[in-house]
């Protein structure tokens, strides 16, 4: 298993209160890569492909292409983790990664699932809204490669992902990794500016953001 952050340039300012969550709730993680345009992350191996955003499936595409593992932890780098993640379920998690499912969805369910056997997951309604999620979840990496198949942005991925004929499971437990997310409430960065949430939490972690050079969300 390797981890996969999808960031970009602009959010560069992100790398290090990613990396000081990272590293202080899930100690002893898997590799970390990240995806950018150019700029290179301090912190954790970079994989740079300098597309426009209308490309970004493309770049996301390649850099999976770099990694031999089969399974890939997809994150996005405004989710700063807020508590020790569950490393034994994370773990546990890969086994089901398997047959016609694409993805293991660690966000908690928020519309119907249908009962699979698979512990503390469900089956995600075929044609769901955001049946296809970038959110933080466990992939297949070749099936992963697959939905991304062609030029398109991180928002065309989710609402008009054509049906590759895959099964999308969803987390029906406790969370496995907390950061902040709670359905109908936006977390971390929204339109370019900070989420009021994260503030707190900064504030609380000792992590010195001039959070005025991005401004903050009403």
């Amino acid at each position: 298993m390797k981890i996969l952050v999808c960031a970009c340039d602009n959010n560069a300012d992100l790398f290090m209160p990613f990396h000081h969550c990272m590293e202080k709730y899930w100690p002893g993680h898997p590799e970390v890569i990240y995806s950018t345009e150019t700029a290179v992350n301090p912190y954790y191996r970079t994989v740079c492909r300098n597309y426009p955003l209308q490309q970004w499936s493309r770049r996301i595409r390649e850099t999976l292409g770099e990694i031999d593992d089969r399974a890939v932890l997809l994150m996005v780098d405004d989710c700063f983790i807020r508590c020790p993640v569950d490393v034994e379920r994370i773990l546990a998690s890969e086994q089901y990664l398997s047959g016609n499912i694409a993805c293991l969805n660690y966000e908690k369910a928020f519309d119907h699932t249908t009962d699979i056997g698979i512990p503390g997951f469900g089956l995600r309604r075929k044609k769901a809204m955001w049946e296809v999620s970038i959110q933080c979840g466990l992939w297949d990496r070749e099936k992963l490669m697959h939905v991304l198949d062609g030029d398109m942005t991180p928002w065309e991925v989710e609402r008009f992902q054509p049906d590759k004929g895959y099964d999308y499971c969803i987390n029906t437990g406790d969370y496995l990794i907390d950061y902040g997310y709670r359905n109908g409430r936006w977390f971390g960065i929204h339109g370019g500016k900070w989420c009021k949430e994260i503030i707190r939490f900064f504030v609380y972690e000792g992590l010195e953001i001039d959070f005025g050079k991005r401004g903050i969300n009403p």
